[in-house]
């Protein structure tokens, strides 16, 4: 196990801890931030897809376990999200990289949503497009903050050191 997966490991699970938490005491219109997409997405940016997806699906495994919808729904949203994201690749610029956390927030509520629609037997539509749009703007809100603590994630261990990260 590599220093850059230990780090994502313990940025993670503080990340689902840190979610929780801020839901609680920081929300915005009574919804918070996902902060563990954006650890996802950090760790994606410079990782191959399989490996992104893997990580999406442990990540979002964990997540379903503390959430009440169908479990599973954010295992695969969050490993879709992460195995595109690898896709895209390393951005060197933080306009980019903060772009890049926006677009995975999106799309892994939209996917985790739909799901949750699809396959929750009492869940309602209705707040599905408010909850997205409110989680991405806190999103794009609080990525711009944790970037500088989530510059290990995002480095490859090969890469050179960006420095308008």
């Amino acid at each position: 196990m590599t220093r850059r997966n230990v780090l994502f490991a313990i940025a993670a699970f503080v990340a689902l801890l840190a979610s929780g938490e801020l839901s609680l005491t920081l929300p915005i219109a009574g919804i918070g931030p996902d902060i563990a997409i954006i650890v996802l997405a950090a760790y994606a940016i410079g990782e191959r897809p399989r490996t992104a997806a893997t990580a999406g699906f442990v990540l979002g495994l964990a997540r379903d376990l503390l959430l009440t919808t169908p479990k599973g729904v954010g295992a695969l949203a969050y490993a879709l999200t992460a195995y595109g994201v690898a896709l895209l690749g390393m951005s060197r610029s933080a306009p980019a990289v903060i772009g890049t956390v926006v677009g995975a927030t999106l799309a892994s509520q939209l996917l985790f949503g739909i799901g949750a629609v699809l396959l929750g037997p009492q869940v309602d539509a209705s707040p599905l497009p408010r909850v997205v749009l409110i989680t991405t703007a806190y999103n794009a809100l609080v990525a711009p903050l944790l970037m500088p603590l989530l510059r290990r994630v995002i480095q490859p261990e090969s890469a050179p050191q960006a420095r308008d990260l």
